[in-house]
């Protein structure tokens, strides 16, 4: 019986997607330590040390070294970040574009996004920082539409299990959070989660909570309510974002060259 588990699970072309965990072996195997995680310890301990240039002379040491191909996005997003912190950010900002062109995923994504936001909120650049916090939006609902297409394919799979392996798929007595095209149950707590959160994102009140306070950096506040506006309706109306089209419709609204994206 766990032969057949094992094969049946083997087989499935359609795997659950877990929303938004990413577990990474801080070991290599056989409890060996990951010596690239080991470095990232020894860099955060330099950062607190405001020895920046060292902490960043580790990092790059880390993303060489043996189990570095196990670090997450996140964790490679550190080395921009300290640049910054010594006062190389034209290198950091290069370094988080990189990334975006290599980490195309959904996930990494909307990680990348918000960290060019921090980034340029920190260099003081307000109006491009605002740019990207509209885009960490649109990427945090494509990564959440994501999901919500994993929940279904994941019911619609487990409906074909259950016709060709019977009660051992029966998920009759599971709450049902909603109905897939085909009609199929999800039974994924997380699917109804996830159509709240797009819902909300979407909203003009979501959009302009989110951007107030950058309207206040460049003393457009003003602005606030139909700029949330045109960027709820843009949200509302794709189901892909452009990032040019994101900065005409933010240009187009302050409507001053001095305030340009």
């Amino acid at each position: 019986m766990i032969q057949f588990l094992k094969n049946l699970f083997k087989g499935s072309s359609v795997r659950k997607k877990e929303p938004e965990i990413r577990v990474t072996a801080s070991v290599i195997a056989n409890n060996e330590i990951n010596p690239a995680r080991e470095m990232l310890k020894e860099a955060t301990a330099l950062k607190k040390e405001s020895k920046y240039n060292e902490a960043c002379n580790k990092l790059e040491e880390a993303f060489k070294a043996k189990g570095s191909n196990n670090l997450m996005v996140k964790e490679l997003m550190r080395l921009p970040m300290y640049l910054q912190l010594a006062r190389k950010n034209d290198e950091g900002w290069k370094i988080l574009n990189e990334l975006n062109i290599k980490y195309t995923d959904v996930f990494s994504q909307a990680e990348i996004a918000n960290q060019m936001r921090i980034f340029l909120t920190k260099e003081k650049k307000y109006k491009q920082a605002l740019l990207f916090t509209v885009w960490s939006i649109c990427k945090e609902i494509e990564r959440d539409r994501s999901n919500i297409q994993g929940s279904i394919e994941f019911a619609d799979q487990m409906a074909i299990n259950e016709k060709e392996y019977g009660s051992l798929f029966d998920k009759s007595n599971e709450k049902v959070y909603g109905k897939t095209p085909k009609g199929n149950p999800i039974t994924d707590s997380a699917y109804q989660m996830f159509i709240d959160r797009v819902k909300d994102s979407m909203s003009k009140e979501s959009v302009s909570a989110r951007i107030e306070s950058l309207l206040k950096k460049i003393k457009k506040i003003e602005l606030a309510t139909p700029l949330s506006e045109k960027l709820s309706e843009y949200l509302h109306s794709k189901e892909r974002y452009n990032l040019r089209i994101v900065r005409d419709i933010l240009n187009e609204t302050l409507n001053d060259k001095n305030t340009a994206v």
